[in-house]
């Protein structure tokens, strides 16, 4: 993925909920964003397009995706610390 594509995901990343502006801002800003590879950052613009509701259930551990690969991406992004 190219450098713009990247930094437009970066901006879509903003959502309307603040909780979820918390765990993606957290995730991008401690830098394991930039640690992504190209599959990974495919998926993550698979979850950039679910709905803020289903994210959240998802980053509260309350859904599971069924997919294994995106679901270790959420738990990357839940589990990412700043330091």
């Amino acid at each position: 993925m190219d450098y713009v594509a990247v930094e437009k995901l970066k901006w879509r990343s903003r959502r309307s909920m603040l909780e979820l502006d918390l765990y993606f801002d957290r995730f991008i800003q401690c830098g394991d964003f930039a640690l992504l590879n190209e599959d990974e950052l495919k998926l993550y613009q698979m979850l950039l397009e679910l709905d803020d509701g289903d994210l959240l259930l998802l980053f509260q551990g309350k859904q599971q995706l069924a997919d294994e690969h995106a679901q270790q991406l959420v738990d990357k992004i839940i589990s990412s610390k700043l330091s």
